[in-house]
C-alpha cells in the first residue's frame, strides 16, 4: 500500500469514528441501573472510564427514562459492557420528550399536571384528629399569678359580657330587674330598614326622638256612657349612653303632652328622668345602680281610680342597685330596690279629699341563681322578698295596709343577644301578708314573660306577661291578683312598610270580695318609613273592660296617625 493509500483509509477511520462519537453524543442516554443508585454508583472507579458521568445526580421525570433537561450538556455514552451487565436498559422512546414549563405569569397559578413532581406542592388540607400543641404564654415575672385568665379564647367569648360600649342601641344597663325591663326583647321585635345612628357628643352618644301627631277616642272619660273627643299630642324622648370600654353611663328623659279639644281633664303632662350606671369591678363581677322620676297622670282604668272631674297626679320616685358575679356557667344576681309613691289631692265640689291613704313606700330584695347552658340558654331561680307602707289607714275601713310578702319564680332565659329568640318566660308563686289580723293573706299564681320571636326575616312575635299582688283600699280586701298576657305580630309587607297587630287581656281579682274587673285590647297598625330619620305611623285600638258592679264597665276606640323624627 501507498503512503497516500495509508494516510487516506487513515482520514476515513478518523471521520467514521468521529461520524460515530457523534451520533451516540446526540442521542438520549438511557437511564441503567447504576444511574439510579445514586451519585456514590457514579463515583465507582470500575465506571469512570466507561463514559458514565460524573456530575451530581440531576431529578428524573418519571416515565421519561433520563435526568431533567437543565440546560447542560450531560453526556450519557454508554458502553457495551456497560449496558450488557445492566438487564433493565430499554431504548429510550422519543415520543415521552419533555415538554418545556410554560411561563407563569404575575398573579397566575402554575397548573399542576399528574405526576409533575417539579411544581410546588398545593397546601395540604388538615387532618382529621391532627392537634397542633403550641407553647402557652408564660406569666410575667413579678405578676400575680391569680389575675391571668388560663380559660381558652372560645370559653372567654361564651361566658365573659361585651364591653359596655360594644353597641350602645343594645341597652347594656338593663337588667336591674329582669322581669320589668324588655327593651332588647322589643328590639328584636321591632325590626327596621334602618338604625338610629345618633349623634357622637364626646365619648356619649345621644339618640334624640320626638313623636307627634292626632289622636282621636270615642270615650275619652272611660264610661258607660261615651264621650269622644280629639287630641294634639307631643311626645319627645332622648337617651344618652356612653360609648366606653368599661363602666357604663345612660342617662334617659321623655315627656308625653297630649290636649284635648273639649275635655280638658284628660290632658296629660308627664315626664319621666332616668340615670342608670354600672362599676366593672372585674370581668365577672360588676355593680349596677338606677334612679328614676316620674310624674303622670292616673289612668281612668287603673285600681281604685278616683271619679273626680280632674284625673290624680301620681309621682313615682325609684331606686336600685343590683350586683352581678358570675361563676362560670352559674351566675349570681343580688338586687335591692325602693320605690314610693304620692298621690295628689282631689277636689270634689270645692272640697280637698287627700289620697295619702293611697301613698306608699315599698322595698324589695331579691336573690337570681342563673345556669347557662349556652348564651341563648339559660334556667334561672329567684327569690324575692316585698314590704310596703302607706302614709294612713284606707278611708275605706280605717284599715292600715302595711304587708309583707315573698315572690318565687324559676324559668327559661333565652339571652339578650340573640338574633331569633330573646328574652325570658317564668312561672312562680307570690304570697302577701297583711300586719292586721282583719285582712286575710293572699296568694297568686305568677307568670311573667317578655320574649321576642322572629319567626321569619319578615315577621316577629311578642310576648308579655305581667303577674302581681298590687295594693287596695276596697273595704275588707288585703290585696288584688293581677294577671296581664299580650302577644303582638309585626310584618313587614315591603322594606319600607311594616304592619303590626296586637291582642291583650288582663284580669283582677280583689281578696275577700266578690269585684272582678278585667281588660280586652286589640289593634293593629301601620308603619312607613320615609328615610332614616322620618316615619309616618297611624294604628287603631279597641278596648272592651267589664266589671261586675254597676255603672263601671265600657268600651272605647282609638285612632292614632302622626309623625316620628329621630336621628
Amino acid at each position: 500500500m501507498t503512503g497516500s493509500q495509508h494516510i487516506c483509509r487513515n482520514i476515513a477511520a478518523l471521520c467514521a469514528s468521529l461520524v460515530a462519537a457523534g451520533v451516540f453524543s446526540a442521542a438520549p442516554g438511557p437511564v441503567t441501573q447504576a444511574y439510579a443508585q445514586g451519585v456514590q454508583d457514579l463515583q465507582d472507579p470500575n465506571l469512570r472510564g466507561a463514559g458514565r458521568s460524573t456530575l451530581p445526580s440531576q431529578p428524573s421525570r418519571p416515565g421519561s427514562g433520563r435526568p431533567v433537561d437543565t440546560g447542560a450538556a450531560l453526556a450519557t455514552e454508554q458502553s457495551p459492557a456497560i449496558q450488557a451487565q445492566d438487564s433493565s436498559f430499554e431504548p429510550v422512546d422519543d415520543s415521552l420528550e419533555i415538554e418545556p414549563r410554560p411561563r407563569i405569569r404575575p398573579g397566575q397559578r402554575p397548573v399542576v399536571r399528574d405526576g409533575d413532581l417539579s411544581y410546588p406542592r398545593e397546601p395540604q388540607q388538615p387532618r382529621d384528629g391532627q392537634i397542633t400543641v403550641g407553647e402557652p404564654t408564660p406569666i410575667l415575672d413579678g405578676s400575680d399569678p391569680t389575675t391571668n385568665d388560663t380559660r381558652a379564647p372560645e370559653d372567654l367569648l361564651l361566658f365573659e359580657n361585651p364591653p359596655a360600649g360594644f353597641d350602645p342601641l343594645l341597652f347594656q344597663i338593663e337588667d336591674i330587674e329582669p322581669i320589668r325591663d324588655n327593651r332588647r326583647p322589643r328590639r328584636l321585635f321591632r325590626f327596621e330598614p334602618y338604625d338610629p345612628v345618633g349623634i357622637k357628643v364626646g365619648s356619649f352618644v345621644l339618640f334624640p326622638e320626638v313623636e307627634t301627631g292626632l289622636r282621636w277616642d270615642s270615650n275619652v272619660l272611660s264610661s258607660p256612657i261615651p264621650d269622644s273627643d280629639i287630641a294634639y299630642t307631643f311626645v319627645p324622648s332622648a337617651r344618652l349612653v356612653s360609648n366606653w370600654s368599661r363602666h357604663a353611663l345612660e342617662f334617659n328623659t321623655s315627656a308625653t303632652l297630649s290636649y284635648f279639644s273639649e275635655f280638658d281633664s284628660e290632658n296629660e303632662t308627664g315626664y319621666r328622668v332616668e340615670g342608670r350606671g354600672r362599676l366593672d369591678f372585674t370581668r365577672r363581677s360588676n355593680l349596677q345602680a338606677l334612679i328614676s322620676h316620674e310624674i303622670a297622670q292616673e289612668s281612668r282604668s287603673a285600681i281604685d281610680a278616683s271619679s273626680a272631674p280632674d284625673r290624680t297626679n301620681v309621682e313615682t320616685q325609684r331606686a336600685a342597685l343590683t350586683f352581678n358575679h358570675r361563676f362560670n356557667r352559674l351566675t349570681m344576681q343580688f338586687r335591692g330596690s325602693i320605690e314610693t309613691r304620692d298621690f295628689g289631692d282631689e277636689t270634689f265640689g270645692g272640697v280637698v279629699n287627700r289620697n295619702d291613704d293611697r301613698d306608699s313606700d315599698e322595698w324589695e330584695q331579691a336573690v337570681r341563681a342563673t345556669w347557662e347552658f349556652k348564651p341563648t340558654l339559660s334556667t334561672f331561680a329567684e327569690v324575692g322578698f316585698v314590704q310596703r307602707e302607706f302614709g294612713a289607714p284606707a278611708q275605706s275601713d280605717n284599715i292600715q295596709r302595711d304587708s309583707t310578702g315573698e315572690r318565687y319564680r324559676v324559668g327559661i332565659d333565652f339571652g339578650d343577644t340573640g338574633e331569633i329568640v330573646r328574652g325570658e318566660i317564668s312561672v312562680g308563686y307570690g304570697i302577701e301578708r297583711p300586719d292586721v289580723a282583719q285582712l286575710n293573706d293572699v296568694e297568686a299564681f305568677l307568670f311573667d314573660a317578655n320574649a321576642s320571636w322572629r319567626i321569619t326575616e319578615l315577621t316577629t312575635l311578642l310576648l308579655n306577661a305581667r303577674s302581681d299582688i298590687e295594693e287596695t283600699t276596697t273595704t275588707a280586701s288585703g290585696g288584688v291578683v293581677t294577671h296581664f298576657i299580650g302577644l303582638e305580630a309585626r310584618h313587614a309587607f315591603r322594606r319600607y312598610l311594616i304592619g303590626s297587630a296586637e291582642s291583650s287581656i288582663s284580669t283582677r281579682d280583689f281578696d275577700n270580695t266578690t269585684l272582678e274587673e278585667s281588660e280586652w285590647k286589640a289593634g293593629v297598625g301601620l308603619e312607613y318609613f320615609v328615610n332614616r330619620n322620618m316615619v309616618l305611623f297611624g294604628n287603631y285600638e279597641h278596648t272592651d273592660f267589664d266589671a261586675n258592679t254597676p255603672g263601671s264597665s265600657f268600651t272605647s276606640d282609638e285612632i292614632r296617625v302622626g309623625l316620628r323624627l329621630r336621628r
